[in-house]
């Protein structure tokens, strides 16, 4: 799959599970929380990630809706699409290799892995990842900044 049909393709999948594109970003807004995702790059690897903003600790004009990295209350997760690859390939993403369907397949999938459980209680999943496991799934971390943690912990 050519660079211009993965964007195309993500783009389609993000939105038809309910994220709106703004800019570069993709953005879910749901009753509590805001979550923004989009590309990031290391080490020459392409990969999706998110970070998420808790709407009660914000005024409407702190919530960024315009850089991931920016006014949000974690920091970012990663999107794997191998757990069973070591280290940055576990969140890999292998566009000029994956068939179209596969990735949009693929990429729904995970969609739903990770953000199901926002949109069915995102306060309680994120005080729950935060306090009880420190985890949002299997051995991925959450990392909440300092007002968040203080209004997670009343």
């Amino acid at each position: 799959m050519d660079k211009k049909t993965f964007k195309k393709v993500t783009t389609k999948i993000y939105e038809e599970y309910g994220f709106i594109k703004q800019g570069k970003y993709y953005y879910l807004n749901l009753d509590d929380v805001v979550i923004c995702s989009g590309f990031s790059s290391m080490y020459g690897v392409t990969y999706l990630a998110y970070n998420i903003s808790i709407k009660a600790i914000h005024s409407e004009d702190e919530l960024k809706f315009n850089n991931m990295f920016d006014g949000y209350d974690s920091t970012e997760n990663e999107i794997y699409f191998n757990k069973d690859s070591e280290g940055y390939h576990k969140r890999e993403i292998r566009f000029d290799v994956w068939s179209e369907e596969y990735y949009a397949t693929r990429l729904m999938e995970l969609l739903h892995y990770y953000f199901d459980p926002y949109k069915q209680d995102a306060l309680n999943h994120i005080r729950k990842c935060y306090k009880e496991i420190g985890f949002v799934h299997q051995n991925e971390r959450m990392l909440i900044k300092g007002e968040a943690k203080k209004y997670l912990e009343d």
